[in-house]
């Protein structure tokens, strides 16, 4: 059950993990020497670990997190009443249960990169078309617009760039040059495209569908330049 995180009662343990480290392993009814062929860490380690001597990293988190079928944050602090850290317990998310708020955690090790036109996509927290709003991390290599690919779909659209320059061209609107740091929020129902500028660029996508139909009804295609001109842009004379 992810839950989110309790510092522990003391500064010592809040530095190590050490406390549910033990707790855990307990639970699970593992020696130190288990847990260590388990986790391929040294039982020494793992012992100072637990006895607040050693800091437990991030790197060793998640091997642990890993070895105890549990999720990373249980080794962050004390459990919640009612948390399932006996041996052979489902990890759940909160959402899973009637009337709960739902959760869901994107690990970035998970997800798997694919292509699309001139950009490598991370699609972050996978297919739900139940879910209303969607986000991914693109890393588009430089073409001309002309060479992109123009979608549309219901809802809003925000674009952040994290890295590098890009260009978007939204229908109705004069082409916005977008250095890094910048956003721009758009109706994605327009056809629109964004595209690097000389050199790769990494944005953010967030839109907002509504779920449901909105979900699946995306639409692209290619514009040229001659028909991207047909349209007129919003508010000219």
């Amino acid at each position: 059950m992810t839950r989110p995180y309790a510092p522990p009662a003391s500064d010592d343990e809040a530095a190590t993990g050490g406390a549910a480290l033990r707790r855990i392993r307990k639970s699970r009814k593992l020696t130190l020497e288990q847990l260590s062929q388990l986790a391929g860490i040294p039982t020494s380690s793992l012992s100072r670990i637990e006895n607040t001597r050693l800091r437990l990293t991030v790197d060793k988190m998640h091997l642990l997190a890993k070895a105890l079928d549990v999720p990373v944050e249980h080794l962050l602090g004390e459990p919640s009443a009612g948390s399932e850290d006996a041996p052979g317990a489902a990890v759940r998310s909160p959402g899973t249960k009637p009337g709960a708020a739902r959760l869901t955690v994107d690990r970035a090790p998970d997800r798997r990169p694919e292509r699309f036109c001139d950009a490598m996509v991370h699609y972050l927290f996978g297919a739900d078309e139940t879910r209303a709003l969607d986000c991914a991390h693109f890393h588009f290599q430089p073409v001309s617009v002309w060479e992109s690919e123009f979608v549309r779909h219901p809802g809003e659209k925000v674009v952040y760039v994290i890295k590098g320059t890009a260009v978007a061209y939204v229908e109705g609107q004069e082409p916005v040059l977008l250095e890094e740091g910048d956003a721009v929020h758009m109706d994605a129902s327009a056809w629109h495209s964004v595209v690097a500028v000389n050199q790769p660029a990494e944005v953010l996508v967030t839109y907002f569908h509504g779920g449901g139909r909105g979900y699946n009804a995306f639409e692209s295609r290619a514009f040229s330049r001659e028909a991207w001109a047909a349209f007129p842009l919003t508010g000219a004379e």
